[in-house]
């Protein structure tokens, strides 16, 4: 496991169990690190999970810059539950 995959992973697990304590139904993929369907929505949400210090890869880069300016879809990067439950819709 690379140092990277070990940092992602330390809060990673906190952002899920939180998303999963809402209602939220949460896939772990590979490119994008959360796939997200909250129950109050018919669609899915992909969430960018980074430490606080963490910095997005140059193809990280390249994805969300594609999907921004090709499909207008803005890939939110979360640090803490927090984040992802607001990011979701979930905390104000």
């Amino acid at each position: 496991m690379s140092r990277y995959a070990r940092k992602r992973d330390n809060n990673e697990r906190g952002i899920i169990e939180a998303l999963r304590g809402f209602g939220c139904f949460v896939i772990q993929e590979e490119h994008i690190d959360l796939y997200v369907k909250p129950p109050h929505l018919p669609y899915w949400i992909a969430l960018e999970v980074k430490t606080p210090r963490g910095k997005l890869t140059a193809y990280q880069r390249k994805l969300h810059d594609t999907l921004d300016n090709n499909y207008g879809y803005k890939v939110p990067i979360v640090t803490t539950p927090e984040e992802a439950l607001k990011a979701v819709g979930l905390l104000e």
